[in-house]
């Protein structure tokens, strides 16, 4: 059986061999008698040698002097006088001439392609200037993008691949691409579209340069301060929330910083890199007494400007801790936000966050709503709000005037804490005559057809108890239309009408905003007439079954009554900035008023884990990645649809986002400064307290409130206030009884978080090793431990495992460390029950 010898391979540029070069290579490929050959012959290139190549070993023919030695080598020689060339030689002349003749073909192809691709780019840059001049400008920026990247893959079709050149929109559009579909999404479109898009390391490199990296506790005021040029506006709200997390130690050779530990607060501000160490005995300090972290705390920035009143929200900042914090810590963050975000030329105009206490509290002191910080005089602060009030609105008007900033309850917090309530075994929610219950809601659904009303049993009472879905289905128009034929349903209907005026005023994108505030006071009214009654009612008109009832078991929860309050408050107190022309129009998107920017955050990176897993939580780490891909994204997406890239890309929008869009753009052109008038909000405001008190006479409150006199907006409002003032805050940062710190501090209106933090001693002393046993064995298979390491890497440690020096790298120290497995349920409901 014959062998077939693979093809000789030359140097990628043989064509152009010449002089030493080409002899060189004849000597290297056939032997030094066929370099000799060339010399004699005068065939001192490449090319020279193929346009002769027949008549090379003729030569060997005729005895030519000049060539007597040569043959006598080269050839076999016959008594006769003919001559033979040796087999050996004339085989690797022929294998030469055919590598030569092979790389010729080869590039006389690449030749007709780049002619035939010149051709092509010629008349597709033709096609181009054609479709400029012809097109008007809306189908050129429908099909810009798609010109520039054949422009560009076509571009890079001439090149070596390691030349190949990325214009910014093909880089933007696979930054995107990544971040939107993952890596084997664009692997599979990168590899079936050759020259298209940049390889992988590229890529990460662009990110890194796109501003991905996001580090623990660093607040990203320089960000803030490009994003606020870019997109040009001037007043923001701030949202704070926390999620469960993975409570696990991760190590960044990047920043050289461990996350998960519970970062520590210095006057309420997290301690960015507190946890950095080249000392192993220091890390396993850590893990004995230092807590993991439970939860995940994020600030959000929402942007508010009418020309564009929807718009992404900016991470500013994001932590570990755990739930060891005090109302007075969150307060000095905000304030601290506050003051750095003006040096980016924003003004936080409010804060807003879910209903836990300690939130709640911080409201209230940063507010003074019936409460007051004793360590600083906010109100005397000079950059505060000054809200002209008329006299005659301080009777049912609970909050200061002076306000630097104001603060939101988040409205889907408020309302499932409204909805819990009236589900709770513990309370006995009694309005007049009648009891809000459940019962008449299932009474409902087995009687009417689910077209009448929506609802299903799971709305009624559902095992999330922070599904908000449930509370827009109960209080939706047609429940309340549908309980109209159920009997002794008064009650609840009177309780899911504020339900309903919660989600109109704050959640709802296409409520006026005139309208905002009637819902609202609507809410506020039907508390506070709700509340005197209870007070005013005698235990004879009571059901025999709750007399014995305490009044706040009959009544909203303490802390939704306060949010209840203080959304109105808060909301009327801006729109009568924006009517005296101390806040711009922009401020009355009061549907971005909320903190579900922070919970979008939450569930985006939860869904980036990949098309193929199931795996729905993240650690500390994780979170920062992810959340720095999410934040490039967001800015390309920003730019796209403000006009600043010279190539904008289009993004799927979901039809309710789009709907979302044209509506908000609709109620803020209707929000009229002529309808935001002193007459107009006090029509809408007393309009609000007879409808909530009409309301509620239909189940016999008003008969009491008569004989107490107590049924006007002054005299109920005072008997509300009087309730309020009872629980009357006064706190201080070294209160300890109620609020322990672990050091006593002097506010003052700039804190630095940097500032006092004791450095630790990192100097690595080789003869006092940390020990570490490793029970004998001396091969680490699979592990970063190594007996030596190029250089003294701040990613590795230096210590004894067994009495030999060792480097260990700090992850895999992490993972010697940690003695068991973290893990938290993929479920939300378990998550949160975990979590508490």
């Amino acid at each position: 059986m014959l062998r077939t010898f693979p093809p000789l391979v030359l140097p990628d540029d043989v064509l152009s061999f010449e002089g030493e070069r080409f002899l060189d290579l004849v000597n290297k490929t056939c032997g030094n008698i066929f370099k000799e050959l060339m010399e004699v012959l005068s065939i001192n290139t490449v090319y020279k040698l193929l346009l002769v190549e027949n008549d090379i070993l003729s030569v060997f023919q005729k005895k030519y002097r000049e060539l007597e030695k040569i043959t006598e080598r080269a050839c076999l020689h016959l008594d006769d006088g003919s001559i033979l060339l040796k087999p050996g030689l004339r085989l690797d002349f022929d294998r030469f001439i055919e590598a030569l003749h092979a790389a010729n073909d080869k590039n006389q192809h690449q030749d007709q392609i780049f002619n035939s691709n010149n051709d092509f780019l010629s008349l597709f840059k033709a096609f181009i200037k054609s479709f400029q001049i012809n097109e008007d400008n809306d189908s050129r920026n429908n099909f810009l993008f798609l010109l520039v990247f054949i422009e560009n893959i076509l571009s890079n079709l001439l090149k070596n691949k390691n030349n190949y050149r990325y214009d910014e929109a093909v880089m933007q559009f696979a930054q995107s691409l990544y971040i939107l579909g993952g890596r084997n999404a664009y692997e599979f479109i990168r590899m079936n579209l050759p020259a298209a898009l940049p390889s992988l390391s590229t890529l990460n490199d662009s990110l890194k340069k796109a501003g991905e990296c996001i580090e623990e506790a660093e607040f990203r005021f320089n960000a803030l301060d490009e994003h606020q040029k870019s997109m040009d506006y001037q007043i923001a709200v701030c949202s704070e929330d926390c999620t469960g997390v993975i409570k696990k130690i991760k190590y960044n050779a990047s920043t050289n910083i461990f996350s998960g530990f519970s970062v520590p607060l210095k006057n309420g501000l997290p301690v960015a890199r507190h946890f950095q160490t080249d000392s192993f005995d220091q890390l396993r300090n850590w893990f004995e007494t230092k807590d993991k972290s439970s939860y995940l705390n994020i600030h959000m920035v929402q942007p508010l400007f009418a020309s564009n009143p929807y718009s992404s929200p900016f991470l500013l900042a994001a932590y570990g801790l755990s739930n060891k914090f005090q109302a007075v810590d969150v307060l000095h963050r905000w304030l601290w936000i506050f003051e750095k975000s003006r040096e980016s030329n924003v003004r936080i105009v409010a804060y807003s966050t879910d209903c836990d206490a300690r939130y709640l509290l911080s409201m209230r002191l940063a507010t003074g709503f019936f409460a007051k910080y004793n360590n600083i005089a906010i109100p005397d602060r000079v950059d505060a709000l000054e809200i002209d009030l008329p006299q005659e609105w301080k009777a049912w008007f609970f909050m200061p005037t002076r306000q630097i900033f104001f603060c939101f309850q988040d409205p889907a917090h408020l309302c499932t804490k409204l909805r819990n309530r009236m589900l709770s075994d513990a309370s006995s929610l009694l309005i007049g005559k009648e009891e809000v219950s459940i019962e008449v809601l299932l009474k409902l659904i087995e009687s009417k057809s689910k077209l009448a009303h929506g609802l299903v049993k799971t709305d009624v009472n559902p095992k999330d108890r922070q599904n908000f879905t449930s509370c827009l289905n109960l209080s939706d128009d047609d429940v309340l239309l549908a309980l109209e034929d159920i009997e002794g349903s008064q009650a609840t209907r009177i309780y899911l009408r504020l339900l309903r005026s919660i989600v109109l005023a704050y959640v709802e994108h296409n409520t006026m905003i005139i309208d905002r505030i009637y819902h609202s006071w609507f809410g506020v009214f039907l508390c506070r007439i709700w509340q005197t009654w209870l007070h005013a009612v005698d235990e004879t008109e009571m059901p025999e079954d709750l007399i014995d009832e305490r009044i706040s078991d009959m009544f909203i929860t303490t802390p939704a009554h306060f949010s209840v309050e203080l959304n109105a408050h808060s909301l009327l107190g801006i729109c009568l900035l924006v009517a005296q022309k101390q806040l711009p129009e922009s401020a009355l998107s009061i549907s971005n008023y909320h903190s579900q920017s922070c919970e979008s955050t939450f569930r985006l990176t939860r869904s980036m884990s990949g098309a193929f897993s199931s795996i729905v939580n993240f650690t500390i780490e994780q979170f920062l990645k992810r959340a720095g891909k999410l934040s490039v994204l967001t800015e390309i997406e920003n730019q796209s649809e403000s006009g600043q890239l010279k190539c904008p890309l289009k993004f799927p929008k979901h039809h309710k986002r789009q709907r979302k869009r044209t509506i908000l753009k609709k109620q803020i052109a209707g929000s009229s400064m002529n309808h935001l008038t002193i007459d107009n909000i006090q029509k809408a405001v007393y309009r609000a307290f007879d409808d909530a008190y009409n309301l509620l006479s239909t189940v016999d409150i008003n008969s009491a409130l008569r004989k107490k006199k107590k049924n006007t907006i002054s005299q109920v409002s005072s008997f509300v206030r009087t309730q309020f003032t009872k629980k009357f805050k006064k706190v201080s940062y070294d209160d300890i009884e109620t609020y322990s710190s672990d050091d006593e501090y002097d506010y003052k209106y700039k804190i630095d978080p940097s500032a006092n933090v004791e450095e630790e001693d990192t100097s690595d002393d080789e003869d006092n090793l940390s020990s570490v046993s490793a029970s004998g064995k001396t091969h680490f298979h699979g592990m970063r431990v190594y007996d030596n390491i190029p250089s003294q890497s701040k990613s590795y440690f230096c210590v004894e495992i067994d009495g030999k020096k060792k480097f260990i790298h700090k992850q895999t120290a992490c993972w010697l460390l940690t003695d068991e497995k973290a893990s938290l349920s993929a479920d939300r409901v378990k998550r949160v029950q975990q979590g508490n």
